[in-house]
């Protein structure tokens, strides 16, 4: 896989400056540093450490097993992107991922949408982009695209990007967004709650008024989740920032966070 000249493979030294991923957006440097004390204050690196620890999904044993069959995964669909994401196998290698992520469930006939044309050269294109982590301008406008395909968002998305390089990429999903639902700016949540099927959990925030602006708030909250975890990762006993994401979605679950 490709590496981007800014991030090291394993999150130290994290390259020229705190923030590659938003370090275009309308954000300042001492707003991400307000961001990144509210986390660490919520989580501090001993209880991101022993809830990586703790990690399970799907039907498995033991952490190991759960860890085991997700980076199975995630080198499966990171080997198609390196082979240069072939038309032919795309199909298999997005259901690989999803069915992982979605309790062996395949895209439901809505989200095939994902599989036209369209929808699905932009996927290909996001990948490559995603891969090759060269300019992040350029990678959040391909994830804005791919966040305007009806019925197929952020949870999803994540998933695909985050199995091209677990070491510099996480998941966003609804239980890692309610980890993080305390961690505010001028009194407005940073990271929006996804909404989630399971009941007593709370309903998912407004992003947008119309699929534009929804995937414009979505891609660009995104960059700045990748930039607080790359941030996070040199101070845990943990190796890849997907590490921290396994973590939070252990976290997430406990109403303390809510």
């Amino acid at each position: 896989m490709a590496t981007g000249l800014v991030l090291s493979a394993n999150g130290k030294g994290f390259g020229r400056t705190m923030r590659f991923y938003s370090k275009d957006l309308n954000l300042s440097d001492d707003d991400f540093t307000l961001i990144k004390l509210q986390f660490e204050k919520l989580f501090p690196a001993k209880v991101i450490e022993l809830a990586y620890h703790n990690f399970h999904w799907g039907n498995v044993k033991s952490t190991e097993d759960a860890v085991n069959a997700r980076n199975l995964v995630a080198d499966k669909f990171s080997q198609w992107v390196d082979d240069g994401c072939n038309d032919e196998t795309a199909l298999q290698a997005i259901e690989l991922v999803h069915k992982w992520g979605f309790g062996g469930q395949g895209l439901n006939k809505r989200q095939v949408i994902l599989y036209e044309a369209q929808h699905l050269t932009n996927f290909v294109k996001m990948a490559k982009e995603w891969d090759k982590a060269e300019q992040p301008a350029e990678m959040l406008k391909c994830l804005e695209i791919c966040l305007q395909t009806p019925y197929v968002k952020i949870a999803r998305f994540s998933k695909w990007i985050c199995f091209i390089d677990p070491t510099k990429y996480a998941i966003y999903d609804s239980r890692v967004s309610l980890a993080l639902r305390k961690i505010k700016l001028n009194n407005k949540r940073v990271f929006p709650t996804l909404g989630a099927k399971s009941k007593d959990r709370p309903n998912a925030d407004y992003v947008g008024s119309t699929p534009s602006a929804a995937a414009i708030r979505m891609s660009e909250t995104y960059m700045i989740y990748l930039d607080l975890l790359n941030s996070i990762l040199p101070n845990t006993k943990l190796s890849e920032v997907a590490n921290i994401e396994m973590a939070l979605f252990m976290l997430g679950v406990e109403k303390k966070y809510w």
